[in-house]
């Protein structure tokens, strides 16, 4: 078994992190499996070469979580391609809420059959390797060219307020997006999961957070006007809803064990 990673097509770059690649029938100095992240979403393909060598698709699967373990279960008759997205852009380039992607694998057979169909018969007909990750790799910017609107707005909201999470970055955004509220919380909670405001919130916590671990701080009160919260109050009781502990207390004891 080999397996390597490469760079996804430069169109789709800026949504897809990695391409994934595992042959059973190619030899390696190694027979370790590749170290996976837990909770990146993925599409993933599997084929398998039948008795009279012909392909058949095993599985082509969106998954919004983790690839179970024993999808990576390898012979010799086995190709593996697992493409992985960037955070919270597989949804908008399906155009499938969010929730749905986290609730269960999503079988492309089930999703639009006569899209699935051709992109099952190009991958059968595929003669290597790398012309499937092509096959793959030209579905996905077609979809993205589909969906492109609905993608660039979740792309360029997500990293906008997790780089600036202060209470102003909302209304920012309609305005730099052009949307107005309604239309901008409907698209970014289908396709995030959560609503822009908790987004905010979750964000401006982890900022804070990652400050006060790293110690990058004078005074608490620093830590609050540094990440735009209104006062001290209001970021220990961010921090405390989120952390279930205050500032002070984690810097004494470190967080709680969950149960």
């Amino acid at each position: 078994m080999k397996y390597w990673y490469q760079r996804p097509h430069k169109s789709i770059s800026e949504y897809v992190r990695t391409v994934l690649i595992l042959e059973g029938f190619s030899q390696s100095a190694s027979s370790d499996l590749p170290l996976v992240t837990n909770g990146m979403p993925a599409l993933f393909c599997c084929t398998e070469k039948d008795p009279t060598g012909g392909v058949r698709i095993t599985r082509l699967t969106l998954f919004g979580k983790s690839i179970p373990s024993e999808c990576w279960e390898v012979d010799q008759d086995k190709t593996i391609i697992a493409c992985f997205f960037m955070p919270f852009t597989m949804a908008g380039i399906f155009n499938i809420p969010a929730a749905k992607l986290l609730d269960t694998p999503v079988d492309l057979h089930n999703w639009i059959p006569h899209k699935t169909n051709a992109i099952r018969t190009q991958l059968m007909y595929a003669e290597s390797t790398q012309q499937k990750v092509e096959v793959l790799e030209h579905f996905l910017i077609h979809q993205l060219q589909e969906n492109s609107k609905v993608c660039e707005i979740i792309r360029s909201a997500t990293d906008e307020i997790m780089n600036h999470p202060d209470t102003e970055i909302l209304t920012t955004l309609l305005q730099k997006l052009k949307l107005n509220q309604r239309t901008f919380q409907r698209i970014f909670k289908k396709y995030v999961g959560v609503p822009p405001s908790q987004y905010r919130r979750i964000c401006q916590f982890h900022l804070s957070f990652a400050q006060v671990r790293a110690k990058e701080f004078n005074t608490l009160t620093d830590v609050a006007y540094d990440n735009g919260f209104a006062d001290q109050s209001h970021f220990i009781r961010s921090f405390k809803e989120f952390a279930d502990t205050t500032p002070k207390h984690y810097l004494r004891s470190g967080l709680k064990e969950k149960p």
